[in-house]
């Protein structure tokens, strides 16, 4: 007798005759049946997906009244994380996702950035710049492309005009009311609407707490002067925007010190958000129907705030209202400081130290020219002392030795006292010392690479 045939096996609940199903198979093929039929606790878990990404879009958009970041997966995961963050380090924006330093042109000083709005600034810029040759035998070779902006005049720093990346996402959100009325009309399930509905509020709500726009334009937001924004040495980019009256103080921005606090009412809000996706996240686990279309409508969602938090922008959507005036380009590094220190005085010296950390060896037809500079740049260093400079700056009473022979430069720099100055490169101070002075008596004992 076959073994299928035995007593044991006809008489066991699970027994079947061969090529046809028993009852334990049928019951897994009814839960995966019911389960991509209506896949609701999935969906449930989906929603705690990808906080990052609702963070980055909320910060590329946030500004206005309404921050229109569509319903998606992860709002709920984001919401428990934006609690935290304004009950722990009491800060929304997310820190710089791309690298800055930010060069004063009167100053000198370079900051490296912890700005959102300034890494953005560059990171754009640079991507609409490319592309270029990296061949450095071509007649198109650029060694250094520096891009000068000046401030629109009349102009509100931090006031971003609307553009089609913010329009998105009320388009996004038309389309999921379409797709929710989808069940609506067929199968009168309304649930899949109140959800859709819901989540589009509480996704909206978050934008519109006063704290993001504190965070993101934390800096005077007039009587900025001329700066420089680039990744530093090595780095074919530069963007140099004019001081004006109107220009926000983007030195200040650049190092976003962490002087606005969450208030209580972005606690109390955050708690109430927080509350709410809970309960959103229980009724969508409780859903019995319409779990493929809500499926959906959370993707297009997540699609946008994708589209959203990666997209580059102008600068006008970051509320930094500024034109092009001209660019300057060429295939030595040295040229283009030079021509950035005749057309805009001061900037061309203050980005020395940057492009040449251990010194610059200037030609002998440039020497004369790169003298005036420093003396023009001495005779602003007096000024400032003389005008008692704030924590922005370094508080020194030996730029009146920058001009001395090259042998006292350690001397000098070893009295150079620094008040609040926040973390930067390490060759700021005392090579920028002994580079004018290198550049003023002609001690060009020190090389770059060749591309200069």
């Amino acid at each position: 007798m076959p073994p299928y045939l035995s007593s044991k096996n006809i008489l066991s609940p699970s027994y079947s005759i061969p090529g046809q199903l028993g009852a334990r198979d049928v019951t897994s093929v009814s839960e995966l049946k019911t389960q991509w039929s209506n896949p609701s606790d999935i969906l449930s878990l989906l929603l705690l997906l990808g906080p990052d990404v609702i963070q980055r879009a909320l910060a590329q958009l946030v500004g206005r009244r309404v921050a229109p970041v569509a319903f998606s997966f992860g709002w709920a995961a984001y919401s428990v994380s934006a609690l935290f963050s304004a009950m722990g380090d009491q800060r929304l924006m997310p820190s710089a996702d791309f690298r800055a330093i930010v060069v004063g042109a009167k100053s000198g000083h370079v900051r490296n950035n912890k700005s959102w709005v300034v890494g953005r600034l560059l990171r754009d810029y640079e991507q609409q710049a490319y592309p270029h040759t990296t061949d450095k035998t071509s007649k198109d070779w650029e060694s250094l492309r520096v891009a000068v902006y000046k401030i629109v005049p009349g102009s509100k720093a931090g006031r971003p005009v609307h553009d089609w990346v913010w329009y998105s996402g009320f388009v996004v959100v038309l389309i999921q009311l379409s797709i929710a009325i989808v069940p609506l009309h067929l199968y009168g399930e309304w649930v899949t609407m109140l959800i859709t509905v819901c989540g589009t509020i509480l996704a909206f709500s978050h934008g519109t707490l006063p704290q993001w726009e504190k965070e993101k334009w934390e800096c005077p937001r007039n009587g900025g002067g001329t700066v420089t924004i680039t990744q530093g040495n090595g780095s074919r980019h530069a963007m140099v925007i004019l001081g004006s009256q109107d220009a926000p103080d983007l030195e200040i921005l650049a190092y976003c010190d962490g002087n606005t606090v969450c208030s209580m009412s972005t606690r109390i809000g955050s708690s109430i958000q927080t509350v709410l996706w809970l309960a959103l996240i229980i009724t969508v686990a409780g859903l019995k129907q319409g779990a493929w279309y809500l499926l959906a409508i959370g993707t297009i969602g997540m699609l946008q705030n994708i589209f959203v938090a990666g997209r580059a922008r102008r600068p006008q959507a970051f509320g930094i209202h500024m034109e092009l005036v001209n660019t300057t380009s060429d295939n030595k590094v040295s040229k283009v400081l030079a021509k950035l220190e005749e057309q805009y005085p001061l900037v061309g010296t203050s980005l020395l130290p940057v492009f040449y950390p251990a010194g610059f060896r200037a030609p002998d037809h440039e020497k004369r020219f790169w003298k005036q500079a420093n003396q023009r740049r001495h005779t602003v260093m007096k000024d400032i002392d003389a005008d008692s400079v704030d924590g922005a700056g370094i508080l020194s009473d030996t730029h009146n030795q920058v001009l001395e022979p090259i042998e006292s430069v350690e001397h000098a720099t070893s009295k150079i006292r620094v008040e609040n100055q926040p973390p930067g490169p390490p060759y700021h101070a005392d090579v920028y010392l002994r580079v004018l002075d290198e550049l003023t008596n002609g001690s060009f004992n020190a090389s770059h690479d060749e591309r200069s």
